[in-house]
């Protein structure tokens, strides 16, 4: 279906751009590189719309809102829209799991199957034959906590790999975004029924790992993994606008998501199981990707992290967690970064390869939403699209060099 871009849905949302452009010390900063930089993404049909912000020393100097919800309704994207954040959902399964740990309810080295007990004497995969069973061997060890966060128990998505892929969809296993009446752990019982796709510990396999531990919050703490997760994290961080199911008077506010058309434009994604933040019956809640944010709230959540796990005199998360979900907690899988709990850290290499300092650390999501955090420039930025296939102009590039530039002016 082709879509042209209103210019009309241009000009209204540059009418309402929103920033606040002042600092502590009451610095101007030159936003316009980084208003062209959405501008022209968006007449150029690489991008419906985006909502970016940039904080400098604790004070958001850059939100910005561009471009439209729905290109064909022409309604115009706010900053405070409510967007699919995916995997970005994966650092709040950490911050949740090292709350139970200092509650003394879990430690990381514990095997899952002390609390999941269908977890226990996984198998190894051998071969996939051709009607999608499989044969297996038995793994040499269990698995442990600390490779769930890890992503090397061995655990696999489906789209990740083509072998594994075949057994997902054998089993019908969700990988997240569901649209069925299962609960959470019906759905990781499946999981454990398959085998692994390497000894666990032994190699980096990023995976619905953080789905497990999804289903191991509600068997320690005996909530819903969405209600844990709302009363411990959400609500401590002030992420009043932040949803597993958002309330129907704010369904309005999430923007459809979109993929390139052939004829160089913009078209609604093909991908189907977009729809899942406004089903109001689910049971079964991803622990890597059904968090559904604003800017500013998962903002929030980064100056916790930043504050060494305390916000606005809540002390979300102990000093000593903050550092261990932000330290090198396996070699396995690293290049320019190092991978901590959920997190992929900045490391020496990366420092001298790019652009962000030793010790950045970012997430980011399946619908093109990523952020980031640089310790030492005291920066911290979010920028979220919704795109699948991902965009491929490199705009989260552009906006993080601008976005130092921006800074460093």
């Amino acid at each position: 279906m082709k879509i042209n871009l209103p210019l009309i849905c241009m000009g209204i949302a540059m009418l309402t751009l929103w920033a606040c452009n002042t600092s502590k010390n009451h610095q101007i900063y030159n936003d316009a590189q980084l208003d062209s930089l959405f501008i022209h993404a968006i007449e150029h049909h690489k991008i419906p719309g985006a909502v970016a912000l940039v904080s400098y020393q604790d004070t958001i100097i850059y939100h910005k809102a561009f471009g439209c919800r729905n290109i064909d309704a022409q309604t115009r994207l706010l900053n405070n829209d409510i967007f699919r954040m995916a995997s970005m959902t994966k650092a709040l399964t950490a911050v949740a799991i090292l709350q139970l740990q200092e509650k003394g309810l879990l430690n990381t080295s514990d095997y899952v199957y002390q609390y999941l007990p269908e977890f226990k004497s996984p198998r190894l995969l051998t071969k996939v034959l051709p009607d999608s069973s499989f044969t297996a061997i038995p793994a040499q060890s269990d698995i442990t906590i600390h490779q769930l966060l890890t992503h090397t128990s061995g655990i696999a998505y489906g789209f990740q790999d083509d072998q594994y892929n075949a057994l997902i969809l054998k089993n019908n296993i969700s990988e997240g975004f569901g649209h069925d009446t299962r609960t959470s752990r019906e759905n990781i019982q499946k999981i454990a029924a398959l085998p692994l796709l390497h000894e666990p510990g032994s190699a980096y396999t990023y995976g619905l790992s953080f789905d497990v531990l999804g289903v191991l919050i509600e068997e320690i703490s005996g909530q819903r993994y969405d209600e844990y997760i709302t009363e411990h994290i959400l609500q401590p961080c002030g992420m009043h606008d932040s949803y597993f199911i958002i309330p129907e008077q704010h369904r309005h506010r999430l923007p459809d998501v979109y993929e390139p058309a052939d004829n160089d434009e913009l078209q609604i994604t093909s991908y189907a199981d977009t729809n899942y933040p406004c089903l109001s019956n689910r049971q079964f809640f991803s622990g890597g990707a059904d968090l559904c944010s604003t800017a500013k709230d998962y903002h929030s959540f980064l100056q916790m992290l930043s504050a060494n796990g305390t916000f606005q005199g809540h002390q979300v998360l102990a000093p000593e967690s903050v550092a261990a979900m932000l330290s090198k907690q396996t070699s396995l899988g690293e290049g320019d970064s190092y991978q901590g709990y959920a997190a992929w850290v900045t490391n020496a290499l990366g420092a001298q390869n790019g652009l962000s300092n030793e010790g950045t650390y970012g997430f980011g999501g399946f619908f093109d939403t990523y952020c980031w955090t640089d310790p030492k420039a005291n920066i911290s930025a979010v920028l979220l699209l919704q795109m699948y296939p991902n965009n491929n102009h490199q705009i989260h590039e552009k906006f993080q060099k601008l976005t130092y530039e921006l800074i460093n002016q």
